[in-house]
């Protein structure tokens, strides 16, 4: 059986997956959180939890989906964790109403520092933006990221922004409005 604190830490871990991705919808934080897996294990004394065989968490519209996750928590209730699969998938939809989705072979997030990073064949898409790297890493506390390969020969990041289509403005607005029955004429 696992332990509530391990729920807990695990969707501390997966909601800080989510939010270190993208702006993710604030709503969610405040939905139940559900988690399914093969068999789970957690440590009371070093506060670890260990998940294995097809880890799903789901929070709202936030499901962070494994092969195996392993959550820690430290003194000061800073949180660790760390996934693998083939690959961790992660999808959330945005405050803005756009799907934000993100994938690769391991993850491992320090909850001290504010460091995501996503190793092995990582991307991460929202809307029509993609960022594609060996290793991708975003910074929770400055919201910025870093893409990189691992130096073999041929390996390139490849970054796409779409831009933003500006809103037009209507017809009418773009002539002056009569100001008296006789302009209108």
């Amino acid at each position: 059986m696992i332990h509530r604190s391990a729920l807990a830490s695990l969707f501390i871990a997966g909601l800080m997956l989510a939010s270190g991705l993208v702006h993710a919808a604030k709503a969610d934080r405040e939905e139940k959180i559900h988690i399914q897996a093969d068999q789970g294990n957690f440590d009371q004394k070093t506060n670890t939890g260990v998940y294995i065989g097809n880890v799903i968490v789901t929070q709202g519209s936030m499901t962070l989906r494994s092969d195996k996750l392993t959550i820690s928590q430290d003194a000061d209730g800073n949180q660790f964790s760390q996934g693998q699969g083939n690959p961790v998938k992660f999808r959330e939809r945005g405050d803005d109403g756009t799907w934000i989705t993100a994938e690769s072979l391991r993850y491992d997030y320090n909850g001290k520092t504010g460091l995501l990073t996503l190793i092995d064949k990582a991307n991460v898409h929202k809307d029509q933006d993609e960022v594609i790297g060996d290793i991708i890493t975003y910074n929770l506390n400055t919201d910025q990221y870093e893409a990189k390969t691992t130096g073999k020969s041929g390996s390139r990041v490849n970054i796409t922004i779409t831009p933003k289509k500006k809103a037009s403005a209507p017809a009418a607005a773009a002539r002056p409005a009569a100001t008296n029955a006789s302009e209108a004429q």
